[in-house]
């Protein structure tokens, strides 16, 4: 049994997959595994924050175990499905059966994909199945942890952060204002308007140079044709 895509099927999506996930989830075993069976392919995998397997044999066995350690099956929130990807929001709930005074509600996202079975042949089925959950959903199941969470860790973290981020902005902005000028542009235009004059003084000074070692010269000349006279 495949889901069929298609315009005309689309009334009866959501009410096909609402049955498939109720089924899916619930602790009874024969409509969880007619689900497996008939709505998943044979070499399907999934994976969890805590494992990974594949196989539609694999995974019955991982939620038969899961039936086993908990007394109430999981409670379907929320179904999304936009005909190929199926998102479900649920509350599993953590009751031991050996310990059935604990009870601990964790949230759960479980994600179906599913695939065409063959190419243009419209039939769906699930190629992959994924369950999330978060740290801060697991600290929230838990009474005394989900008190010393949002009382305790969340408020010294914002206050540590908080004093941080003043402390970094503080030493950032003293840095810009002690930090000295930038003078390279002066400098550089000091520089360039004085080489003129540099030039046109050094000119100077090689012209009178030179005027001199002429007057030397002729009077020399001079001194030695009156020696000779």
């Amino acid at each position: 049994m495949d889901l069929e895509c298609g315009p005309k099927y689309n009334d009866t999506y959501d009410e096909l997959i609402a049955k498939v996930v109720e089924d899916l989830f619930s602790f009874n075993d024969t409509r969880q595994k007619r689900i497996l069976d008939h709505y998943y392919f044979h070499d399907a995998t999934f994976d969890s924050p805590l494992l990974a397997t594949d196989g539609v044999y694999n995974i019955r066995h991982v939620l038969l175990l899961w039936k086993a350690l908990n007394k109430y099956p999981p409670t379907v929130k929320n179904v999304c499905f936009n005909g190929q990807t199926c998102v479900v929001y649920l509350t599993q709930k953590l009751c031991p059966r050996l310990f059935p005074f604990v009870q601990l509600e964790l949230p759960v996202i479980a994600t179906l994909n599913f695939q065409e079975t063959d190419v243009d042949s419209g039939l769906l089925k699930i190629n992959h199945h994924q369950e999330s959950w978060t740290l801060e959903g697991l600290l929230q199941a838990v009474p005394v942890l989900s008190y010393w969470y949002d009382n305790v860790v969340r408020v010294l973290m914002g206050k540590m952060i908080s004093s941080t981020g003043e402390v970094v902005y503080s030493a950032t902005e003293r840095m810009h204002l002690l930090a000295p000028p930038n003078n390279n542009s002066s400098s550089t235009i000091d520089e360039t308007s004085s080489s003129p004059s540099s030039g046109i003084s050094s000119s100077a000074s090689s012209i009178s140079s030179s005027f001199q070692e002429m007057n030397i010269n002729l009077h020399k000349g001079m001194i030695r044709e009156n020696w000779q006279k």
